[in-house]
């Protein structure tokens, strides 16, 4: 499946980058200069070459340089996708004119419009890409506040920092976790919770102990919890490196288990339903029988799927990740589509639902549209 879809994007991707070869060549015009054709080849092969390259050579080069041709790879794939969709909203313009003549006809027919048109589509693009740049880099905090109406014994509230999607691998490495470490010292939670896809993929040896050594700074009284994503492919075995150095730093992996937080408490950590030859997910009913529902009940979750089950079990607070809000827009829209939540706070009844859009970046080192998150839950506990 993931093949098929690997292919369909490249064949997408190079009719997209035809159709940019085609309009720029056509915006240069006919009596464009040798120099200038070949000034904007050179321009386009160094804008479409790299994300092909860097796939194909992702395991061939040495971790630092596959990550650094990672990020260019990314970058250069979106300022494609970005130019195709300005220049196909051009033409959408361009048609509608010949239909009702807005467009006037001295700006229509001016010989620097093309180049005029050409400079904004890539001052336009490149401001896009290096915001989205900067933007990845920085992360925000973002607070909730949850009444659940039970009694959780002497505990008034609970402070929880939920942390999702980090993807630490060839671009998001050690370095790239020192402001999640910040912030979580100044939030100071009594829980840390990680909601899966803590890595990009399959890690190299020793990266996993590199990765559980930065994680386990992290102070939490109540302990730090995780469960995997669909990119934890390192988390499948209990006796593989990175498993076995996160339990090391006290942080414990929940696969379908279900753990008291105290005696106050239940955190129930599922497994993610499609972490390839994984075991099968263990319905939720079951994990739960024989548990007390009149204390708070909190679902951890790496995708916010299956709310109505969660719902009819009596979940008090269900904390996801996974949609990254699309990462980089348009994709928000399509997310939005798919997920009845795919960013923020959702509730039904004594239900909530917190999806965060996630810390680190799948693909492209991006983020436009959305802001890199750290999660902050206040759940007050009033019966």
């Amino acid at each position: 499946m993931w093949g098929l879809f690997v292919s369909i994007f490249l064949a997408l991707y190079g009719l997209m980058c035809y159709y940019i070869w085609r309009r720029g060549r056509q915006s240069l015009g006919k009596p464009a200069s040798r120099s200038l054709r070949a000034l904007f080849g050179i321009v386009f092969a160094l804008l479409v070459l790299p994300f092909p390259v860097a796939e194909m050579t992702e395991h061939l080069l040495p971790r630092s340089v596959a990550s650094w041709m990672a990020v260019w790879g990314g970058y250069s794939m979106i300022m494609v996708v970005y130019a195709f969709l300005i220049l196909l909203l051009i033409d959408v313009v361009r048609l509608l004119n010949r239909w009702l003549g807005f467009i006037p006809k001295r700006v229509r027919e001016h010989p620097k419009t093309p180049l005029t048109l050409g400079v904004a589509v890539v001052i336009l693009i490149l401001g896009a890409v290096i915001y989205g740049g900067w933007n990845a880099r920085n992360p925000v905090v973002n607070e909730y506040e949850v009444t659940v109406n039970k009694e959780a014994g002497s505990r008034k509230e609970l402070r929880i920092a939920m942390v999702s999607d980090i993807h630490f691998g060839p671009v998001i490495d050690a370095g790239r976790l020192e402001p999640l470490l910040e912030r979580m010292e100044e939030l100071k939670p009594d829980l840390v919770l990680l909601a899966g896809d803590i890595t990009d993929g399959r890690l190299p040896p020793g990266a996993g102990r590199e990765l559980a050594t930065v994680l386990g700074k992290i102070e939490a009284p109540l302990g730090i919890f995780a469960v995997p994503g669909n990119h934890d492919r390192d988390l499948r075995d209990d006796e593989g490196e990175l498993m076995q150095a996160l339990e090391a730093e006290g942080i414990r992996v929940l696969k379908d288990r279900l753990v008291p937080i105290g005696d106050d408490l239940y955190l129930i950590g599922r497994n993610d339903p499609r972490l390839h030859e994984g075991p099968e997910r263990v319905r939720l009913e079951e994990l739960m029988k024989g548990i007390d529902s009149r204390k708070p009940l909190i679902l951890l979750d790496h995708r916010p799927v299956d709310l109505e089950e969660a719902r009819a079990a009596g979940i008090d607070l269900q904390l996801s990740g996974h949609t990254h809000r699309g990462q980089i827009f348009p994709a928000n829209l399509i997310t939005a589509l798919i997920y009845e939540e795919d960013w923020g706070l959702l509730k039904k009844g004594n239900y909530h639902l917190i999806v965060s859009c996630g810390y680190g970046t799948w693909g492209p080192p991006l983020r436009i549209g959305n802001r890199p998150e750290v999660v902050s839950v206040t759940m007050t506990f009033q019966p």
